[in-house]
This record gives C-alpha cells, sequence and structure tokens, in this order.
C-alpha cells in the first residue's frame, strides 16, 4: 500500500501500459481517474478496477480538451491530484519526406504538448500544497532514433527535456518530475503488430540483451516506485526500462 491515501490521474489508461499503471496505482491504494478519447470504454475500464476508479474522457489532440481533463479529475479525486502520470502517447510511422504536417503536429499536440498542459494545470495545485509527484512515460526513442518514426522520436526526447526542467524549477517546492523510458513492451499493440507482419517480435527480443519484450505490469511497477516515497529522493530521471536496450551498443 505504497499510495495509500493518494490520489492519481493517468492518461491513456484504457489499456497497455497505462492499464497496468492503473491497476497498480488500485493495488497500491490510490484512487485513479482513469482516461481515455472513448467515454464507453473509460467507464467499462474504470468499473473493472472498482470503487478507486473514476473515468473521465478526454481528446488529448485539443487543448481546450486537456485543461478540461485536469479540472474534472480534480474534482472527481475531491481536489487533490497527488500523482499525475503523462502515458498518453500514439506512435507515427512513416518515411520523414512523406510524413504529412497534420500527423506531424497531432503527435506532438498528443504525446508533448497534452503533457506540458497537465503538468501545468495540475501542478498548480501541487505547487500550492507543496508536495506531488508527476511520471512522464517517454520512450528509449527519447535517446535513439529508430527510422520512420520522426515524430514520435521528436515528442518523446522533447518530453525528457520537459522532465528535466520541471524538476528542477519544482525540486524546491516538494513536487518531483520524473520520467520512464520504456523499451518494447507486449501490449495489445505490439502483438497486433506482430501478427500483421510489421513487428518482427523475435528479432526485437534478440536485440535486447534480456533477451525478451517487457510486460505492462514491469513499466507499472517503475511508475509506482517514481510515485511514492521510495522515491523520496529522486527527481529529473530518466528510468529506462528497457530491458538493457540502451546499454546495448550494438544494432
Amino acid at each position: 500500500m505504497r499510495l495509500a491515501g493518494r490520489t492519481a490521474l493517468v492518461t491513456g489508461s484504457t489499456k497497455g501500459i497505462g492499464l497496468a499503471i492503473a491497476r497498480a496505482f488500485v493495488r497500491e491504494g490510490a484512487r485513479v481517474v482513469v482516461h481515455g478519447r472513448r467515454p464507453a470504454e473509460c467507464a467499462a475500464v474504470a468499473a473493472t478496477l472498482g470503487p478507486a476508479a473514476v473515468p473521465v474522457a478526454a481528446d488529448l489532440a485539443r487543448a481546450e480538451e486537456v485543461r478540461r481533463l485536469a479540472r474534472e479529475a480534480t474534482a472527481a479525486l475531491g481536489g487533490v491530484v497527488d500523482v499525475l502520470v503523462n502515458n498518453a502517447g500514439q506512435p507515427r510511422v512513416a518515411p520523414a519526406v512523406e510524413l504529412a504536417e497534420a500527423d506531424y503536429r497531432e503527435t506532438l499536440e498528443v504525446n508533448l504538448t497534452a503533457a506540458f498542459l497537465l503538468a501545468q494545470e495540475i501542478g498548480r495545485g501541487m505547487l500550492a500544497r507543496g508536495r506531488g509527484a508527476i511520471v512522464n512515460v517517454s520512450s528509449v526513442n527519447g535517446t535513439v532514433a529508430f527510422p520512420h518514426r520522426l515524430a514520435y522520436c521528436v515528442s518523446k526526447a522533447g518530453l525528457n527535456m520537459l522532465t528535466k526542467v520541471l524538476a528542477i524549477e519544482w525540486a524546491a517546492t516538494g513536487v518531483r518530475v520524473n520520467a520512464l523510458a520504456p523499451g518494447y513492451v507486449e501490449t495489445e499493440m505490439i502483438r497486433g503488430l506482430r501478427d500483421r507482419g510489421v513487428l518482427d517480435t523475435a528479432r526485437l527480443a534478440g536485440r535486447t540483451p534480456l533477451g525478451r519484450l517487457a510486460a505492462p505490469e514491469e513499466v507499472a511497477a517503475a511508475a509506482v516506485f517514481l510515485a511514492s516515497d521510495d522515491a523520496a529522493y529522486v527527481t529529473g530521471a530518466v528510468l529506462p526500462v528497457d530491458g538493457g536496450w540502451l546499454a546495448y551498443g550494438f544494432v
């Protein structure tokens, strides 16, 4: 019960890593706002998590929706958000020369600008109380480039720097800001890409020193650590949860 009595907003928490984080937070004693784009899906997922979960839907590609999410999540949690997890994100796979400007902009809006706006909106309450934790879910692609993923890589590199700047600005107030950098994770999306022949997960596992993809629950465990008092002296960190991917220089 490392998060007993805490409240949290976890974006993109109807599936994949976000859902695993929401589950782990509830298990550790937190009340959690479950977020996604579709109200029905948010409500269905929140129901599976029990009375500690509250659904709030919003489109993070629109600034006014992001700000509404911050307001409604704060109200649903009794006026206090102790932990913000900026997990929502979207991949965008295309050769750089063919990447549509609209797709580029939308990827940055969802993956980076929404995280900034939520940190700003939720962060005001944290700063006023002198406590709080923000966990941004970045990626190994915030550090290393993959072809055909220009918008995604740019957004995650920006998210890493957003994490560090907020961390040093807010450290003295008691608000901590950190990021997770997962490698490939065995989510529904990755399994779908594998089944369609888009990704060779066996090859990816072979490139990973630990020899396998991560389970969503392993990323969630790291999020619990960063959100809890166990990480009281950790801020401005970008923590790899990648099975050794970044440490291994061989392609």
